[in-house]
């Protein structure tokens, strides 16, 4: 095994991960199966992967329905600041939901929840709508505020550092199709984290 690998750990393999997309993506549409518009907001960079996968399987269900449009946004990316996290938005993000319309905000991690509580309340001001949560992890061990996944695949009540699908070591091992942890994560990771806590 290559050296950047030797100390991972794998928590959940490629088949386990699609099972549960599968089974997340028919209640979101079921839920809302009879609404004829839904605003599909992934959070990036995190939520690229898990948002790509989700998205597929939602329009296989019910096709035209799913408006995609992402939003950039992080607690901290090289420096740790949870209390100041950084919302950044595509230009004219105003623009492109429309009010009245629900909206599923997609994301790799539920962590601390500041960033998604943020993110959530910014959408409800332009939509004047229901905002949902669908996160890949609900990792609850650091759970600074009351807010919750509205679907999920997996809960974690640890810390541990993941990677894979989306979760990044400063940047890298997004792209793995599984999820896992660092066995032997620096513990200056507490202080410089590049892992979107959202």
């Amino acid at each position: 095994m290559d050296n950047c690998m030797k100390d991972l750990e794998i928590l959940w393999d490629e088949k386990t991960i699609e099972k549960h997309i599968k089974l997340i993506a028919k209640d979101i549409d079921t839920k809302w199966q009879n609404e004829p518009i839904v605003n599909l907001i992934p959070v990036l960079t995190g939520g690229m992967v898990f948002g790509t996968k989700l998205m597929i399987e939602l329009e296989s269900l019910s096709p035209k329905k799913w408006l995609v449009n992402p939003i950039i946004a992080s607690a901290y990316e090289y420096s740790y600041n949870p209390d100041k996290p950084e919302v950044i938005h595509v230009s004219d993000y105003e623009t492109k939901f429309t009010k009245g319309t629900p909206s599923i905000l997609v994301d790799d991690l539920l962590d601390t929840g500041i960033t998604l509580s943020i993110v959530k309340n910014i959408i409800h001001e332009i939509t004047q709508s229901t905002v949902e949560v669908a996160v890949l992890v609900d990792k609850i061990a650091k759970r600074s505020t009351d807010i919750s996944p509205d679907y999920t695949c997996f809960t974690l009540d640890n810390d541990y550092w993941l990677v894979g699908y989306g979760m990044d070591d400063k940047g890298l091992m997004r792209g793995l199709n599984s999820i896992g942890y660092l066995v032997n994560a620096p513990a200056e990771f507490d202080e410089s984290l590049n892992q979107l806590a959202d």
